[in-house]
């Protein structure tokens, strides 16, 4: 059977209940599909999202996207740590993102294989990068190669979501919503952007 939105949603209110009043006021998310932008490319902009609006983050990536086309460069990730510093982008993060391109230079095979790994193949091997978190790896897993069964439990947003429908008798319980894990973590998401509207 062909997963739609609409089949996902409902595999949600049947396994999250009391959530079904909060996701008939979303918009259906449609399913997830994987990205023709190389990880080289990608993963960077993951890291310069991580803990950041995304107003924030999309003013450093521009200014590092300008840096890199300066510099005659095919990726932000070969960036030079001082010009990514000057972009905006933390230390910290400087070393992920060129921790990210050392591996496509040494390894590139590596890379290559997250593509046809599992979600915990994929979380533990990118974990093993400098500076990549599970949550870094999560995000990857979901976003660039459309993996269904993933919650980014240490997303601080996606706890408080929890709390605030616990607050309200309302439970989530992650474990019930496979296969569909990333999806209830959108939704989450989703829930919180709308309250900020």
């Amino acid at each position: 059977m062909k997963t739609t939105a609409q089949s996902i949603k409902q595999h949600l209110i049947g396994t999250q209940p009391g959530f079904d009043l909060v996701l008939l006021q979303l918009p259906e998310r449609a399913p997830l599909k994987p990205s023709n932008t190389p990880v080289i490319d990608a993963l960077p902009r993951i890291i310069i999202r991580q803990m950041l609006s995304l107003k924030a983050s999309a003013t450093i990536i521009e200014r590092a996207e300008q840096a890199a086309k300066s510099l005659d460069l095919q990726s932000i990730a070969y960036l030079p740590t001082d010009s990514l510093l000057n972009c905006g982008v933390s230390r910290t993060k400087a070393a992920a993102i060129q921790s990210v391109a050392h591996c496509q230079k040494t390894e590139p095979e590596r890379i290559a294989n997250w593509a046809s790994m599992t979600s915990e193949a994929l979380v533990s091997d990118a974990t093993k990068l400098k500076g990549i978190g599970p949550w870094t790896a999560s995000i990857l897993a979901m976003f660039h190669f459309a993996h269904e069964d993933l919650f980014p439990i240490q997303d601080s947003s996606l706890r408080k979501a929890i709390s605030q429908l616990k607050d309200q008798d309302v439970y989530i319980i992650p474990e019930k919503a496979t296969p569909y894990r990333s999806y209830l973590a959108c939704y989450l998401w989703d829930m919180l952007d709308q309250a900020r509207r």
